[in-house]
């Protein structure tokens, strides 16, 4: 349990031994009436009182005229606190920042840490992880890596970070134990802040609390009426011991045991993504003719059948045009006789992906996005050398087609729907739309999200990945990973997209940056959703196993590849059939394989090394990665507490067991992967491993 005194602001645990935060509270507020500035610093009027187990804070800023009320509580094994604050004056109040947190003392602490958690590698490759010292020089000298997505396309708010770092959650200590922060609103978008700054002649570190990034979330948060109060997402403070890896499981539980999770009998079909090899021709009638026609979906249909993947998924090209969400019945027939037929003839079933905006002039220009709040004329933007028309989700009419026509298509027996390039692009100022003017990321995201909602709630067999509907790319998300997510009726959507490692996954592995799917899958259990292109891989299959192992929901394709959705400079040169068979071979060990992959529990023994175990069976499947370009030898140690038991068959690698675990050794060629299989799953596999030759060996 932790303890806290907040008239001096200590926050420790007496258990460890360690002091989290040692310096005054923060309240600090700055902000406008009637668009003269103010700055608070401290509260008048404050008080601290306990009434029913709860520490109760009130106080006021009394320029601003804003009320607050600071709650905290000991949840069983944590501290929560939640933040109210209310506009009591007789004027609108415009809040530019806010600054409510737990302060440390960084020069009394080093050898410290903050690490974000789930990402602690960011999308783009950044290490999200500092040292004490390091948080001194960004204190002193700026320097934050917060991941960020941007596109001159649109109109972009500033980013209102004000030299803070974001994440869902940070773990906070000393060596192997300390602290986990994590911030948590399912409501609003509300990440946790942690800011290393100079305060006088001492390096600090606010956390916890309360603090604006991204755009300003949380947006409820930024304007308040008189009489109005907006009560922050909760912050949890966790004690954790026993190395990062526990942290990262504590955020994990956390969210499973909020419904954001998995459920028992959870088990996606493998996909084969038809893109990659038909090609992506941007809703050019013509080339669509040509190129992408019922016969050459029944020619991926047949690869996906002897690769062994159980549904055909169709991006890009099943539509009349981009956009119109209108299957195109000339080209490809009906509906109904395509998915019989695929299901028939190929035992497969059918997925598509949806979008928001439309590359062609199709829609009414009412159901537009209007960016400018002076002109109402509205047209298309130039994005990159093509045009797209941005919809406007928010307007209920356009809502409610666009709702129909996924229906229209999902009713014939669908079985995943991709909620794909539906990213914020800016506000809209359209009264006429029915929305608040102008509209919000949030007031945009929870229109996407109910969108899903409803979908399923009318075909509710259907499994449904939502990209991030602010920043969808790869460089960074905007939403919290968690954020309306639930089976069921737990949420609007089931599956997170993993990140766009599809176009160049092999470089991505090299590069570091598929290394964020590590750790996501360390902190996260909600499935994430992916597809690769085979001929971006290497003949030892590496990525595939890299996104088997990180990946709950995998897709594939691309035997021969298409030059219209490779990256710039083309792919590295490789032998299609030497591939293809590599992956039919890879693929019938990942089927065998498959509850561990969906279903277990993913440890992270090293960032190359990954267990999964499963409830009810002794030992477990490690997926070991040589990412560099040499031969290695690799050795590592599995606790007995984490395979139920000693003395295991293994297969796959060197064993030594001794009363603690097992110690296992095995020899990789450069950018390589290999299985080793412990207790139940050494039994189930008997005589066959994956090796990095892409093919089969006895043991």
């Amino acid at each position: 349990m932790l303890a806290f005194d907040i008239q001096s602001g200590k926050l420790l645990s007496q258990s460890m031994n360690l002091i989290f935060a040692d310096k005054p509270y923060s309240y600090c507020l700055s902000g406008s009436i009637g668009g003269e500035p103010f700055i608070e610093t401290s509260l008048t009027d404050k008080r601290v009182k306990q009434e029913r187990g709860e520490t109760v804070v009130t106080g006021r800023f009394a320029k601003l005229g804003i009320e607050l009320t600071q709650i905290l509580r000991n949840v069983e094994n944590h501290l929560e606190e939640i933040i109210t604050l209310k506009n009591s004056g007789t004027q609108p109040v415009t809040l530019n920042q806010i600054e409510l947190g737990f302060v440390a003392d960084l020069d009394k602490r080093p050898g410290w840490r903050l690490c974000a958690i789930p990402f602690r590698v960011q999308l783009d490759g950044s290490v999200h992880d500092y040292t004490t010292d390091s948080l001194i020089t960004i204190a002193s000298r700026g320097g934050l890596r917060n991941a960020f997505y941007t596109d001159r396309s649109r109109p972009e708010p500033p980013l209102v970070e004000w030299g803070s770092l974001r994440s869902e959650a940070w773990a906070w200590g000393p060596g192997d134990c300390g602290l986990v922060i994590i911030k948590y609103n399912n409501t609003a978008i509300e990440l946790s802040v942690a800011s290393p700054r100079r305060q006088g002649a001492t390096n600090i570190l606010r956390f916890g609390g309360v603090g604006f990034s991204l755009y300003g979330e949380p947006s409820t948060a930024h304007y308040l009426e008189p009489g109005q109060q907006v009560t922050f997402g909760a912050t949890l403070y966790i004690p954790y011991k026993g190395g990062l890896n526990e942290a990262y499981k504590c955020y994990r539980d956390f969210l499973d045991s909020r419904g954001h999770t998995f459920p028992k009998d959870y088990d996606p079909p493998v996909h084969w993504n038809v893109l990659f090899d038909i090609g992506w021709y941007h809703s050019d009638r013509e080339k669509l003719k040509r190129y992408y026609t019922r016969e050459a979906l029944f020619r991926e249909a047949e690869k996906a059948r002897a690769c062994g993947c159980e549904a055909l998924y169709l991006d890009p090209g099943w539509e009349v045009a981009e956009g119109l969400t209108l299957w195109d019945e000339e080209r490809l027939g009906p509906i109904s006789d395509f998915v019989k037929k695929l299901k028939e003839e190929y035992g497969l079933r059918l997925a598509f992906r949806t979008i928001l905006r439309c590359y062609t002039d199709y829609w009414p220009h009412e159901y537009l996005v209007q960016h400018d709040p002076h002109n109402p004329a509205r047209g298309p933007i130039d994005f990159g050398n093509k045009k797209l028309w941005e919809l406007c989700l928010c307007n209920r009419s356009f809502w409610k087609e666009k709702l129909k026509r996924i229906l229209n298509i999902a009713r014939h027996g669908v079985c995943f729907i991709m909620f794909d390039e539906m990213d914020w692009r800016g506000p809209c100022y359209d009264p006429k739309h029915g929305h608040a003017v102008p509209t919000t990321p949030l007031d945009h995201a929870m229109a996407v999200y109910n969108l899903a909602r409803e979908v399923r709630k009318r075909c509710p067999d259907l499994l449904i990945e939502v990209h991030d509907p602010i920043w969808p790319w790869r460089g960074s998300i905007y939403m919290p990973t968690y954020f309306q997510q639930g089976f069921g009726d737990r949420g609007a959507y089931d599956e997170n997209w993993g990140f766009e490692y599809m176009w160049d996954c092999l470089n991505d592995l090299k590069s570091g940056r598929a290394l964020a799917l590590y750790y996501y899958s360390l902190g996260c259990n909600i499935p994430l959703y992916l597809h690769i292109n085979m001929a971006a891989d290497n003949d030892n299959c590496v990525f595939f196993w890299w996104a088997a192992s990180t990946v709950r929901h995998l897709g594939i394709g691309g035997k021969f590849s298409h030059r219209t959705i490779e990256p710039i400079g083309g792919l590295r040169p490789f032998d299609p059939e030497k591939r293809f068979a590599a992956y039919k071979s890879q693929m019938r060990i990942y089927k065998r394989l498959k509850p561990y992959f969906v279903r277990g529990t993913f440890h992270g023994i090293a960032e190359n090394i990954h267990l999964h175990t499963l409830p009810g069976k002794k030992g477990g499947v490690v997926n070991v990665f040589n990412l560099t370009e040499v031969e290695k030898e690799i050795q590592f140690f599995i606790p007995k507490e984490l395979l139920g038991g000693i003395n295991l068959p293994v297969k796959g690698a060197e064993a030594k067991w001794n009363t603690h675990g097992v110690e296992l050794r095995l020899k990789l060629k450069g950018l390589c992967p290999a299985l080793i299989y412990i207790g139940d799953a050494a039994q189930e596999v008997k005589s066959t491993v994956a090796t990095g030759d892409g093919g089969q060996k006895g043991t």
